[in-house]
């Protein structure tokens, strides 16, 4: 295979041309051996699956969380960061995350910061990551800024896998009662309804409404498609505008459970992105803004950039927390950590207490959620029993 480099010399000069190898390991060895240092190289004629094998290799969020963990173990050990990282790029099975280890050591051998060298992977290094490198290389604190970086992603890692966890069996029951009432009427329904199209007796009408109901999956199938496409693709341009996505927004807070959820969750992954910033020595101001563009629900995003415009002007953040978007505990603490100087430890115990809310409140949504369903299962049934039987119990009494 052939592959194409950028490459620099000892005496900083650019070199760019092509090389033989097998595979990109074995081509920058060949390149390291005629005094260069490699700057990026990718194949010249990328394979037929190369999006599939993008997506295969994709980075997963596990993965960079055992990344960091390892990296700020050896630094902590007195490992020489070039050195971590060829370490931790020979032990990579994941083809995309190797690759992108072997180039940020390469380019911190040319002189380039690990900040630098990891910003060039934004699919990899999400942009708050690289600012934390970046405060710990400018305080001289990496390897402490590593390890909270690293139990702050463990930490969420277990928060999300809590969440999907608990989101699976109500996601699992919803999709087959769907499949099912799809399967009912396309199928089922068309099949028990044909003999009373031959009946000239009033049908009555929860049997007309099952009839004209499965007629229209039957029939028109592609047109719902076509409508249900046409909703989704409106729903998600209106939701870019500025009016739509504040009114979702507003409107996903409100829903009954699920908006407290929404919430709590929110206020979990705001601290403890707040706490692993304020920790690792990032300015207030700026971590406010950092927050506010990590931040995806548009009420506490409103609310942070107010925040940014009040803390600018001088006024205490805790001051800026309006309690009709953020919890009283919130304010209230954060002013403790402004007058203790500890705020950082405030916004993490912060993050721990939403997080035991948001796991309880999850748990609690998963057990409401089974009488919900029978319910909904044993009216459905009831409706069906009742749209069938009758007209069979009228024909039968007629007689």
């Amino acid at each position: 295979m052939e592959f194409i480099y950028k490459a620099r010399n000892l005496q900083g000069e650019n070199h760019s041309g092509s090389v033989e190898s097998p595979d990109a390991h074995s081509a920058v060895a060949i390149i390291r051996k005629k005094g260069l240092i490699v700057i990026s190289i990718n194949p010249k004629n990328p394979p037929i699956g190369g999006i599939l094998g993008k997506f295969l290799n994709r980075v997963s969020f596990t993965e960079l969380v055992v990344v960091t963990r390892q990296l700020a173990t050896m630094i902590n050990s007195g490992l020489v960061l070039s050195e971590a990282l060829d370490i931790l790029e020979e032990q990579q099975a994941n083809k995309t995350m190797k690759r992108a280890l072997m180039e940020v050591s390469q380019n911190i051998k040319g002189g380039l910061t690990l900040a630098q060298s990891l910003s060039k992977f934004p699919d990899i290094f999400p942009h708050l990551y690289v600012n934390l490198i970046k405060a710990g290389e400018t305080s001289g604190k990496l390897d402490s800024v590593l390890a909270q970086m690293a139990d702050g992603l463990e930490k969420d890692r277990e928060f999300r896998g809590k969440i999907k966890g608990a989101m699976i069996y109500p996601a699992v029951v919803v999709t087959m009662m769907i499949a099912v009432i799809i399967i009912m009427m396309i199928f089922v329904i068309p099949k028990l309804t044909s003999m009373y199209s031959q009946s000239t007796m009033e049908l009555p009408l929860p049997t007309k409404i099952l009839i004209a109901t499965s007629s229209l999956f039957v029939n028109y199938w592609w047109l719902g498609g076509m409508i249900l496409i046409g909703i989704i693709m409106g729903i998600n341009r209106w939701k870019k505008t500025p009016e739509g996505s504040l009114f979702l927004g507003k409107l996903i807070l409100k829903i009954p459970i699920a908006g407290k959820i929404v919430i709590s969750v929110t206020l979990t992954n705001f601290s403890r992105t707040f706490g692993l910033l304020t920790a690792a020595g990032i300015p207030l101001l700026e971590s406010i803004g950092m927050v506010s563009d990590l931040t995806e629900n548009p009420i506490f995003k409103n609310a942070l950039k107010d925040a940014y415009k009040g803390v600018e002007k001088g006024l205490p953040f805790s001051s800026l927390l309006t309690a009709n978007i953020f919890p009283k505990i919130v304010s209230q603490m954060v002013r403790v950590g402004e007058e203790t100087g500890k705020l950082d430890e405030i916004f993490l115990k912060l993050a721990d207490f939403f997080e035991s809310e948001s796991d309880q409140m999850v748990k609690n949504l998963t057990v409401a959620i089974e009488p919900i369903v029978l319910v909904i299962l044993g009216i459905g049934v009831a409706f069906l029993v009742f749209s069938i039987i009758m007209p069979i119990y009228q024909l039968t009494t007629s007689f």
